[in-house]
């Protein structure tokens, strides 16, 4: 047993070269131990996912946890370093490593069960059931354990089945079965009968099987977790002598395991007590009538879902962190994680609680707030919040710590920082909706993630922004977190009545309970779903926040430039909000003609990442809450959908393209936002759309439109949209936003649209029903256990969060004739900041290049610390002032032109 080494390094790093396997097994174990005994939530939800008492646990789980790497006492494992081979077990080998050893551990399990079962180890052959019964319960957990790599067991060896005899000699065997029964003598206190012992519902053993399936999927992430911090050897120092488990454990396993988690940042902060809106935000003086009331509502110690409906801009954020903080003071919690739905939402949410996250915790606690989402190392707040410096890399995590001349705002340990999976770990997250989203798929660690949310009440904010694809993954997110004991707050100012149904049902559905009807249709309104009820609350309207937006619309695109100069020339900054990119850059080019290019700004997403960063830099300085007369009077803003969501911007005038009722409604949200720019000012959004008319043609929107048509495919949902706010000319917020969203998205409307545009409505909803069903293929069935299947967690498949047409990174670097040099000028990221996302069809490789350019290509991607893996590089020539070009490889293998300026962005041309 002593004769197996578990982790080594080159004998020239270290005079100890290697550290035995039992001891890392403890380490990993100690690492476990001390943190459900400090993480008094988590160990709460195993043992009332498991059935055992807080004791059982306490010794189960180390025990569990120490078996995670019985299969590096496999010889094909201990002959990767044949020298410590022949120095621990006296022999040579030709025996090769085909199997990962997290999967032979599995097997290692199964090749001694029986023995195992025949002596009596686990006390379990003195009840009624047999070997075979406590088989399929046990197996459940074990193959959690064997997870710790971040994906279940294979099954497989090149496509076929494991033949246990031809993995493991006997002399494996014999010293995994001694290992086994050595650490059951250390936990004593392990005893699986204790589940089913008080268990006098149904069949006891049954609801045994189906506790440790559930639980499975939580101890997964947990054995990663602890594997990795266990795996870490500032902390775990190589030790190759010899002596007692137990002397091991006592002397070194805990002792190290304390020091570790510590330093890690993982371990929970001080939830503080005092609650409510003054507390957390003690600038709003006057908190809206939904602030006052999350403040006060009764809360249960019980999981449970709130969904927030609430205009734009009247505090449903505040709100939610109010009533997450109150879930959390009554021990529903350790934190938070809000998913939103682009990296620019994020970014933003983040800054905005970079100053106010502290409040949830004691003063003397050290909380963490991490951004997590694939360009969170681009953002300048980020970085300075984790104390990055210039030579610093995220490698190893270390605490920092609170020090007097500590300039930072914000804290959070490296090792959680270093990567998305690890930051839903963090006290404070924030983030995409995908990084949730890949708890419920088969991805690469999707347990650490599964883990990191179930210390934390979920916040997900505009639900409505996505598709039938996520949001059927969100609902099988929310069942997930919900049977696991989660709380989550859903955030919408336009969510239909039967999202709004089919949300609460899946979360219901988790707590194994039915959920009635939702009928409720005053708005705003705050849906609460518990175990024990479901309510619909009508929410009080702040006092003087309602308003009444006056509705024109205009059919020829000269009469929106026309109506843009004009506004401009009052000295009045306008927005026009475009739905595709192509069409943005028109709009600009034409108004720029006229206005000149000082007047006149354009955002859209085809910009190399740095440029996009300083543009939304300069448009939220420009046109937001704190920007002031000379920096609006007379500017214009031609814009995509990256300004429609959580970005606080504030128009005295807004055009938008005709787009569903939803979105328009997010748009008008940044017409005249705040008083402070104008108290007298009265609000008239303009409508781009083709001409109403009772009987449209069946490409009523696609020949207005023929680029936007395939960005919203609805085209009956379209017309209905025209002709409501056609009919009223006006609508008031918020009292007409239910009318209008259910007049657009309601059970019926689909018998309303104009019979010629059906055949829109037909085809979208076959497409929806398609992605309601590839996200019910690609979703993990958490019923089952922890494993893999037949269609799922294979090596080559890539499970989306989105679906859509596929996208990859173009890095632009400049070519001068002699060098390639990133386009984007940067101390840290410039290849990062020097790409931008196009769809495949458009570029899809790089082209064939001559011989000097080829060997400057190769030294580019070299020096990316990414090595180019997932993005290709288009070398670009300067063509004329601010104006770059390269060619490119579409979907076709048809060379493209590539075109890059710096006012308009990347445009692709055959």
């Amino acid at each position: 047993m002593l004769n197996n080494w578990g982790k080594s390094c080159s004998i020239e790093d270290k005079e100890t070269n290697y550290h035995l396997l039992v001891y890392h097994c403890l380490d990993v174990a100690a690492v476990g131990t001390v943190l459900l005994e400090k993480d008094k939530l988590l160990a709460k939800k195993i043992t009332e996912l498991t059935g055992f008492n807080k004791e059982e646990t306490l010794s189960l789980i180390p025990f569990i946890l120490t078996v995670h790497d019985l299969g590096k006492f496999s010889e094909r494992f201990q002959n990767l370093k044949p020298e410590l081979l022949k120095e621990l077990r006296h022999h040579e080998s030709n025996r090769a490593y085909i199997l990962r050893h997290d999967s032979m551990g599995f097997f290692l399990w199964n090749s001694i069960w029986k023995r195992l079962w025949d002596e009596n180890c686990l006390n379990l052959n003195n009840l009624d059931y047999d070997i075979y019964d406590w088989d399929l319960a046990i197996e459940p957990l074990i193959k959690a354990v064997a997870g710790h790599h971040g994906k279940p067991p294979e099954y497989e060896i090149h496509g076929v089945p494991v033949n246990c005899k031809e993995l493991f000699t006997e002399e494996d065997t014999e010293i995994a079965y001694i290992f086994v029964k050595s650490v059951l003598q250390l936990f004593s206190g392990t005893d699986f009968n204790a589940a089913i012992r008080d268990d006098d519902s149904g069949d006891p053993f049954e609801n045994l099987i189906l506790k440790f399936k559930k639980s499975s999927w939580l101890l997964a992430g947990l054995t990663v977790l602890c594997d990795w911090i266990g795996s870490n050897n500032n902390y775990f120092k190589y030790i190759s002598e010899p002596m007692p488990l137990e002397e091991y454990w006592n002397r070194h396993a805990l002792k190290n395991a304390k020091e570790a988690l510590y330093d890690s940042g993982v371990l929970p902060s001080t939830v503080s007590l005092n609650t409510g809106m003054e507390v957390l935000f003690p600038n709003i003086k006057t908190p809206s009538p939904l602030q006052l009331h999350v403040s006060s509502c009764p809360i249960e110690k019980i999981p449970q879902l709130f969904i927030i409906e609430e205009a734009t801009g009247n505090g449903k954020t505040e709100a939610s962190l109010t009533l997450a903080h109150r879930l959390m003071s009554v021990g529903l919690a350790n934190g938070i994680f809000i998913a939103l739905p682009t990296m620019a939402t994020s970014n933003a949410m983040y800054e905005r609680l970079v100053r106010t996250y502290r409040n949830f915790y004691q003063e003397n606690s050290d909380p963490s707030l991490v951004l997590a989402h694939s360009g969170n190392y681009l953002s300048d707040e980020f970085r300075t919040s984790i104390g990055f410096s210039e030579v610093e890399e995220l490698k190893q995590y270390s605490r920092i710590g609170t020090t007097e001349d500590e300039t930072i705002s914000a804290q959070c340990s490296r090792w959680i920082a270093d990567s998305r999976k690890k930051a839903l770990l963090a006290d404070v997250g924030v983030g995409t909706v995908d990084q949730a989203i890949m708890a419920v798929l088969p991805t690469y660690h999707q347990s650490l993630r599964i883990l990191g949310l179930t210390r934390s009440v979920l916040i997900v904010d505009e639900v409505h922004a996505y598709d039938s694809y996520m949001n059927t993954l969100l609902c099988k997110l929310l069942e997930l977190h919900a049977s696991l004991g989660g709380s989550a707050i859903l955030l919408s100012a336009t969510i239909p009545a039967k999202l709004r149904q089919r949300l609460t049902d899946s979360f219901c559905k988790g707590l194994g309970v039915a959920c009635g009807s939702l009928k409720e249709t005053a708005y705003p309104l705050l849906t609460h779903v518990s175990e024990m009820d479901t309510e619909e609350i009508q929410i009080g309207t702040r006092e003087g926040t309602g308003r009444t937006i006056y509705v024109e619309f205009f059919n020829e695109q000269v009469s929106v430039e026309e109506k843009i100069v004009s506004t401009s020339k009052e000295g009045k900054c306008v927005c026009w909000i475009r739905n595709t990119v192509d069409d943005a850059v028109d709009a600009y080019e034409k108004l720029v003609n006229i206005l000149g290019e000082e007047k006149v700004d354009l955002f859209h997403a085809r910009f190399v990442m740095g440029e996009r960063l300083e543009i939304e830099n300069r448009v939220l300085k420009t046109f937001g809450k704190e920007s002031n007369e000379s920096t609006r009077k007379g500017r214009v803003l031609i814009a995509t959908q990256v300004i429609e969501q959580s970005l606080d911007l504030d128009f005295d005038y807004m055009i938008s393209d005709l787009a569903p009722i939803d979105l328009l409604i997010q748009r008008v949200g940044r017409l005249q936002r705040h008083s402070k720019h104008g108290s007298q000012r009265v609000p008239v959004f303009g409508i781009f759309s083709p001409e109403l008319t009772e009987n449209p043609p069946e490409n009523w929107y696609a020949d207005f439109f023929p680029k936007a048509a395939f960005v919203y495919p609805n085209h009956g949902k379209l017309w209905l949209t025209a002709r409501l706010l056609a009919e009223r000319g006006q609508f008031t917020v918020p009292e007409d936003l239910r009318f209008l969203i259910e007049g657009v998205f309601g059970e019926h409307s689909i018998e309303t649209v104009a019979p010629n545009l059906r055949i829109w409505e037909d085809k979208a909803e076959g497409e929806s029903r398609a992605k309601i069903d590839a996200a019910n293929l690609n979703s993990l069935n958490f019923q089952e256990e922890y494993k893999r299947t037949l269609t799922q967690w294979v090596d080559d498949l890539i499970t989306p969060t989105r679906l859509g047409e596929e996208t990859l990174l173009v890095r632009l670097a400049k070519w001068n004739g002699k060098h390639l040099t990133p386009f984007f000028k940067d101390k840290r990221y410039s290849w990062e900041l020097s790409q931008v996302s196009v769809r495949k069809s458009k570029i899809k490789k790089s082209r064939t290049y001559e011989k000097t350019l080829k060997v400057e290509v190769k030294k580019a991607l070299d020096s990316m610390p990414d090595k180019g893996k997932w993005s290709i590089l288009v070398p670009m020539s300067p063509a004329s002032d601010n104006e770059w070009t390269g060619i490119a490889v579409d979907e076709y293998n048809n060379e493209v032109h590539v075109r890059y300026k710096q006012k308009m962005g990347l445009s692709v041309e055959k």
